[in-house]
């Protein structure tokens, strides 16, 4: 929704000497056969290029997408890389790009000096764009945006990486990385806004018009603030048969992230002031270590096997407050609730892991693999945080109709995973590939957590009341995992011409969590709560390449199953035998590639998929004692199309000509559902066509030009989001 004069990207064009490409230009255009272009490969170089979009419609929208700023474009140093050898046993590499607007910046300085080692400084930077929109509502128009759509977080990272190693002797690896993510970036939520339409009477709400108080998406922003230090040490030795692998990590977090919320933002029902959410406003500090050894001995000719062991270690404190402003009726008043302020915990991990391999080879045609893995680990974590609340009959928001309570917290958790592994493989018929995968992962685990309780309250008038814990607050539970794995396939080249693959595999995961009967009156007395789901799949892949120019690739996928989500007593079943949902998804795509001449080339991509999961469509459909029956819950569809093409020819022995355009469209949108609940679904569609010319100046010289058109319509958002307009790109590439 930014627009900017055509002269200032024009200036901004001519002084990068370059404009857009997109980013799907250049991915096709990598896969390009190296026949159809006859450019020079240079071993030293500079690319420099520049983006410039004139986009009409929502920039930020358009930003997200491209990761290309809509008023300002992209320009800089797209690509440069230098070798060169400083002695005949030592070697310079320097790699980097810098792209101003995207602020997409690299540089990396590694030298190698042959049987000594190698050290690696780098840094890269890169920009994330978000647009700041929430929810759309079809019934009456209205459309959720932040202040300021656009939102960005950038990332970086800077690194040093030593490796010292002789030929006969054992290598060392020494590296350190900082990293960073640092920013603002929306987040849709599920907020407490009042329908358009609902009915108010005498200040209230009432539920005798559809949507009642029908909560719909609200935007938010969040902060974030993260700081992550690594530095890792390994050795890699040889000792006769066995290769021994020891490494050890220091790591450190420091995260300060936050969320902002609008209130009820833009509601016409005057039930509570529109005010400002400051939610999760959270701090982390961890410091970890982890020690790692792992081998590799080579018994026999036929036997191998491998080992490993792991310590983790962690501890840390959290921070932080929630803040939640909301109206007071009685004291007339916004009162500044405080949900959870001095918010401390300090958690602890202890992670054991140990496994252990044996891979054998009694044949040619035949060779296994069988494992175990077994983990245990313990967490823990008590803390507590300061509520204040004001009372019901305040007269004012004065402190003595406020109450500060003492809320603390406390948990516990171990858990023993146990995975058996076996996969096997058989070459033994001609042009045949026969494998096959299992695992079963089991955990047996046991959850006590006590939630957060008033331990200690004080009135206004200064009175403190102590409180024991409560009964219901207390819970004991154990937590059982069995998640099954297993895939069976095969490769078949039954001619240079074909090739075949195809794979079925199925996954049974079930989750159970059930009380502890022993503890007579917790809140988790006799309880059951099990998620689980079953699902079972095919993968088939055609290469078929009639012709040397000619080539068809063929995939198709087919997977489903039921998922289930159980409550009820321990006695009541297992939790998967009630099926809450079912789902399909199918995927079929096919690639053509076609080369008849040696200046002619073709490629053209097809992706169709069908998802969607059913929960309670079409077996539920709500009524009510109104005239009116709400729409039934239906399914969540995530079905899309998607289709390129790309024709690149050789006008000349120094130009190339490349034309291109992408299309994708998915329409699972359904406003009607608005009438009684969240409309889930998205419905949009998205074109890109360009046209692109590539010469060669020189033998050390040559450019690219590209210009496009992209058009984006967006159903979901009510159209708010749409955007259209040219786009063009130039660059120059330059042998050092």
């Amino acid at each position: 929704m930014h627009t900017t004069s055509s002269l200032i990207r024009l200036a901004s064009l001519v002084c990068a000497g370059a404009a857009l490409s997109l980013p799907v230009t250049r991915l096709a255009a990598a896969g390009t056969p190296a026949e159809a272009d006859a450019f020079p490969s240079y071993e030293s170089y500079v690319k420099v290029s520049g983006e410039s979009p004139f986009i009409t419609g929502d920039g930020a929208a358009f930003a997200q997408r491209t990761g290309v700023p809509s008023t300002t474009g992209t320009y800089g140093i797209e690509d440069l890389f230098i070798t060169k050898d400083l002695s005949k046993d030592t070697n310079l590499k320097v790699n980097g790009h810098a792209m101003d607007g995207s602020e997409d910046y690299l540089g990396t300085i590694t030298i190698t000096k042959d049987d000594f080692g190698s050290v690696e400084l780098g840094y890269k930077r890169y920009r994330i764009f978000y647009d700041g929109v929430g929810g759309f509502f079809p019934l009456t128009n209205t459309f959720q945006a932040m202040s300021k759509e656009n939102l960005h977080v950038d990332r970086s990272a800077l690194w040093f990486v030593a490796k010292f190693a002789k030929a006969d002797g054992p290598a060392f690896t020494l590296s350190y990385h900082d990293e960073m993510r640092t920013g603002r970036k929306d987040s849709s939520e599920w907020a407490a806004i009042i329908a358009p339409d609902a009915t108010v009477t005498k200040g209230a709400l009432v539920g005798n018009a559809l949507p009642a108080n029908t909560p719909f998406i609200a935007p938010n922003v969040q902060n974030l603030n993260e700081h992550h230090n690594i530095l890792e040490a390994s050795v890699v030795d040889t000792i006769g048969k066995t290769t021994d692998t020891l490494k050890a990590t220091f790591d450190w977090v420091s995260n300060a992230d936050g969320r902002v919320y609008v209130r009820y933002p833009g509601s016409i029902v005057i039930v509570d002031p529109t005010v400002t959410v400051l939610d999760d406003q959270e701090s982390t500090q961890t410091h970890s270590f982890r020690i790692l050894n792992q081998t590799e001995t080579e018994l026999t000719s036929y036997l191998s096997l491998e080992t490993g062991l792991s310590f983790y270690h962690l501890t840390g404190t959290d921070g932080g407050n929630w803040i939640t402003p909301s109206y007071n009726a009685g004291a007339k008043a916004v009162f500044t609730t405080v949900t959870a302020g001095s918010i401390y915990a300090d958690p602890t991990v202890d992670d054991y892991v140990g496994n252990i391999f044996l891979k054998f080879k009694p044949t040619k045609d035949w060779s296994a693999d069988i494992g175990f893995r077994d983990e245990y680990n313990a967490i823990a974590d008590s803390g507590g945080f300061t509520a204040v609340s004001l009372a019901s009959t305040a007269k004012n928001t004065s402190s003595l109709y406020q109450t500060t309570a003492q809320d603390v917290t406390y948990s516990h958790e171990v858990d023993h995973v146990q995975t058996p592994e076996f996969n096997v493989q058989y070459t033994g018929i001609s042009h045949l590939c026969i494998y096959g995968e299992f695992s079963d992962r089991t955990n047996k685990g046991n959850q006590h957590w006590i939630n957060p309780y008033a331990a200690t309250s004080t009135s206004g008038t200064g009175v403190v009341t102590t409180n024991l814990t409560p009964v219901g607050s207390v819970f004991f539970q154990g937590a059982n995992q069995d998640n099954q794995d297993a895939k069976l396939g095969a490769n078949w080249n039954p001619t240079q011409q074909v090739t075949i693959r195809a794979e079925i595999f199925r996954k049974d995961h079930q989750n159970r969590f059930i009380g502890a009967s022993d503890y007579v009156g917790t809140g988790s007395y006799g309880s059951l709560y099990a998620t689980g789901y079953t699902f079972t799949g095919v993968t088939l892949d055609l290469i078929y390449k009639p012709l040397p120019e000619l080539s068809f690739n063929t995939r198709y996928q087919d997977q489903g199953g039921k998922m289930a989500v159980t409550a009820g007593a321990s006695t009541g079943g297992l939790g998967y035998e009630s099926p809450s949902g079912k789902a399909t998804i199918k995927m079929l795509s096919e690639s053509v590639n076609w080369s008849p001449y040696k200046q002619l080339y073709v490629q053209a991509n097809v992706n169709v998929v069908y998802n969607t999961i059913q929960t309670a469509y079409p077996a539920v459909v709500v009524k009510t004692t109104a005239p009116f029956v709400q729409v039934p819950f239906v399914n969540a569809d995530n079905n899309y199309v998607t289709g390129s093409a790309l024709a690149g020819f050789a006008a000349d022995k120094n130009t190339d000509i490349q034309v291109q355009g992408f299309w994708e469209r998915a329409n699972n949108y359904n406003a009607q559902v608005a009438t009684g609940g969240i409309p889930y679904g998205a419905s949009f569609e998205l074109s890109t066509y360009t046209v692109g010319l590539k010469h060669k100046f020189t033998d050390r010289i040559f450019g690219d030009a590209k210009v496009g058109y992209m058009k984006s319509t967006n159903a979901t958002t009510g159209g708010f989001t749409n955007y259209n307009g040219p786009l063009a790109y130039l660059a120059l590439t330059y042998a050092l």
